[in-house]
Order: structure tokens, then C-alpha cells, then sequence
């Protein structure tokens, strides 16, 4: 059995992710209870299965989260997304690239695509109903802006990139703002896109937002302001850890009372670290028993030097359609740069590569399958009450089903021409 045993760690795998898809389970924690079977048969001890948890990724992603949990706890970044787009006046058509580059601002500074991707999510379709707009147009906006903009060296998905290209052999600090700027240009493209789309159903002049009625950030939003700016000076001005500089400024913020300590921490999502973490488990065994060098193999076998880009975001993209980006395409995809690059002797560099798997998997996003269209549908349908008729909810499903299969073959394509290869 033991020839086999690279085989059957990817068997494992596949069939982790299946079954947490098909029963919607947490993908991390069937991922952890997996790693044990798959230990076992392969004669691992519980302290190497123990080493695949990354501690200090679990602490980074709590830090994080929590800190900008307090933010949205006391409603900062709720205020400040609505009182930036309602700077625009009677100038309407200016609101969705207010939106899309707000999402990205807000999502870039530390919270990252999953938190913003829903606080966003909720604030452009409440707009967009009040003012008279699509909802839908205005929620594919600020998701291509949150997700465009979530390789942020400070971000969730940030992180668990500069973590995943270290353990490949490349240093963050040459990898990590190239492919923020790709996925920044990904983005926009998809702005771009949605625009033109959409562009019949953008009703010019029509529906402000008051400013007026949406008061003044009081005293505790000022501080959190304040707090989330220190923080952002703490690790790029003077490198200290993301996850340890905000864990000081929201430790901090709880000490004076600026908002309810239960509440922000409430905020975390603990799910999604829990899957990141789990899968990180399992990930980490595959890889002692030469599972990753088999699929990187298998890749390697249908691709050629000016095939690869393409072909890894099409199959990141597929990956993402059923599982989540940084709990699952990410630790699966990223290990297996590092072959490629070395195959096609450095000729395809692995920032191309980095960003091809997270455009791809974000370009797959937008379906309802995932977390993110799967929360454009659920805001429109609490916005309107929940009186949605069924033929209505079937058609937005179909709406965001088709931009997530879109923007992904349009990715493809982005990725075979080499769009991504010109930043590195």
C-alpha cells in the first residue's frame, strides 16, 4: 500500500471536499478528522497531523477580524460607506465605481473580501433599492471591488497567500504586491464588464442618498477610525505582525468601552477560520505523502508553457465553484506553483501563476453556489422583505449563476493571453 499512498491522500482530499459540499458541512472540520484516518493508514504520528495547524495563521485571521469586528459592531464602516457615496450628489451614475473602489479601499485595509464582502453586499443593495437602481448590478460592483482588492498584504486571503508562497520556497515581499496589483486590474476588468451589462438598466439622475439623514460618526467611530489607522501604520511602517497589531488596537478599543466586546467577537468567523485551519491539516499530510507532487504532476502532463496560466485558472475556477477560496483552493492550488515554475525553467513565473489561481477562484464567486453570490441573493430577498416571488429568485439565481461561469471563462482568456504576467 505504501506505492500508493500519494494516490490516496489525493483520494482523500476529493472525496473531504465532496462530502463537505454535498452535506454542506464545514469543510475544515471533516478535513481534520480525515487527516487522523489518512494518518493512521499511512503510520503518522498525531504530532506531525498536529503540525499542519497553523497557529500563527489562526491567530493572524482572529486578530484581524476581530479588530474590524468592532468597526462594523459599532457601525464605522457601515457610516463611512454610506457618507462616501452619498458625496456624489445627484451624480448617480458615479456611484457604482464609488462603490466598487469603496469595497476595495475598505477590504484592503485589513478585513478582507469575507467580511466586507457581506457588510458591502448589504450596504450597496440597500442603496441601490432606496435610490431606484439594480440591485443586482450594484452587488456584482462592490463584489468585484471587495474581492478585487482582497490580496492586500494585510488581508485574510493576503495572508494565507504570503503564508502558502513561503512554504513554496518564495519570499512575500517579492510576490505579494504584484499579485495584489493583478488582482486589482482583475477587478476593474470585471467593473468594466458588469457596466457595460448592465448599462440599460443604470437610471441616470434618479434617487440621491440624504446625506443629511445619515448623521455625524460620533465620539467611539472617530476612535475606531483612529485605532484602524494605527494599526495599518503599526504593520507597514514598523513590520509588526498583522495579527498581533491588531489584536493590541482591538484589545485596546474593548478596554475603553468603544463597543461590546461579546458583539465584535461574535463577528468572527470562526467557520471560516476553522476551514482554512482544517483543511490546512489535511492539506499538510497530502503533501508528506507526495499527493501534491502527483497532482502537480497531473497538471503538468495537459499544460504547456503558454497553456499554464489558463489552465490554472480554469481549474481554480472549478475548484471554486464548490468550495471556499481560502480554506480550500488556495492550500490545494498554491503548493503545486512551485513544480510548475521549475518545469517551464522560470519562464512562467510564479506571481503569473498566484494570481491566475486567485482570479480564478474569484471569478467563480459570483455564482450562487458560493459564499458571495450566495449573499446577493439572500440581501436582495431581506431587502424586499422577503416578499421575492419565486420566478424572481430564480431568475437573479440565474443572473449570478451566468456572471460567475462569465467572468470566469473571460478570465481564462485574460490568463491565456498573459494579462497577469506583466506585473512581477
Amino acid at each position: 500500500m505504501a506505492q500508493y499512498l500519494d494516490i490516496i491522500s489525493l483520494v482523500f482530499l476529493v472525496v473531504t471536499i465532496t462530502v463537505g459540499f454535498l452535506k454542506k458541512m464545514n469543510i475544515g472540520l471533516l478535513a481534520i478528522g480525515a487527516s487522523i484516518i489518512l494518518g493512521r493508514i499511512a503510520g503518522i504520528s498525531d504530532s506531525s497531523i498536529y503540525a499542519g495547524f497553523d497557529a500563527k495563521l489562526f491567530t493572524q485571521l482572529v486578530g484581524v477580524t476581530y479588530l474590524f469586528g468592532v468597526a462594523q459592531v459599532n457601525g464605522t464602516l457601515e457610516l463611512v460607506a454610506k457618507k462616501t457615496v452619498s458625496l456624489v450628489g445627484d451624480k448617480t451614475y458615479l456611484v457604482p465605481f464609488i462603490l466598487w473602489i469603496l469595497g476595495g479601499f475598505l477590504t484592503a485595509i485589513g478585513p478582507g473580501n469575507i467580511s466586507m464582502g457581506a457588510l458591502m453586499t448589504v450596504v450597496a443593495i440597500t442603496i441601490a433599492v432606496s435610490t431606484g437602481q439594480n440591485p443586482i448590478f450594484y452587488a456584482l460592483v462592490v463584489k468585484a471591488g471587495t474581492n478585487g482588492f482582497a490580496m492586500s498584504p494585510i488581508t485574510p486571503a493576503g495572508i494565507v497567500g504570503a503564508n502558502l508562497g513561503s512554504a513554496s520556497g518564495y519570499d512575500p515581499a517579492t510576490f505579494s504586491m504584484p499579485v495584489f496589483y493583478n488582482l486589482i486590474l482583475w477587478g476593474f476588468v470585471c467593473f468594466i464588464l458588469f457596466t457595460i451589462l448592465f448599462r440599460k438598466s443604470i437610471k441616470k439622475g434618479e434617487g440621491t442618498l440624504d446625506r443629511a439623514s445619515l448623521g455625524k460618526l460620533n465620539k467611539e467611530q472617530w476612535i475606531t477610525i483612529v485605532a484602524m489607522g494605527i494599526m495599518v501604520a503599526m504593520v507597514l511602517g514598523f513590520n509588526i505582525d498583522v495579527g498581533l497589531a491588531s489584536f493590541f488596537m482591538a484589545a485596546l478599543l474593548s478596554f475603553i468601552g468603544i463597543c461590546d466586546e461579546k458583539a465584535a467577537l461574535a463577528k468572527v468567523p470562526w467557520g471560516t477560520l476553522m476551514l482554512i485551519c482544517g483543511v490546512g491539516v489535511l492539506m499538510n499530510i497530502v503533501n508528506q505523502l507526495g499527493g501534491i507532487t502527483l497532482l502537480t504532476t497531473a497538471l503538468l502532463s495537459i499544460m504547456t508553457e503558454s497553456t499554464s496560466g489558463a489552465i490554472i485558472a480554469g481549474a481554480s475556477s472549478l475548484l471554486s465553484f464548490v468550495s471556499s477560496t481560502t480554506g480550500v483552493v488556495m492550500p490545494t492550488m498554491i503548493p503545486t506553483l512551485g513544480g510548475i515554475v521549475t518545469e517551464f525553467g522560470g519562464n512562467v513565473e510564479f506571481v503569473e501563476l498566484l494570481s491566475c489561481v486567485m482570479t480564478g477562484s474569484f471569478s467563480a464567486a459570483f455564482s450562487p453556489a458560493s459564499t458571495g453570490g450566495g449573499l446577493i441573493l439572500a440581501a436582495v430577498a431581506s431587502t424586499s422583505g422577503n416578499k421575492i416571488s419565486d420566478a424572481e429568485q430564480n431568475k437573479i439565481f440565474g443572473q449570478l449563476f451566468m456572471a460567475g461561469i462569465g467572468v470566469s471563462v473571460l478570465n481564462v482568456f485574460l490568463a491565456w493571453i498573459g494579462l497577469y504576467s506583466f506585473i512581477g
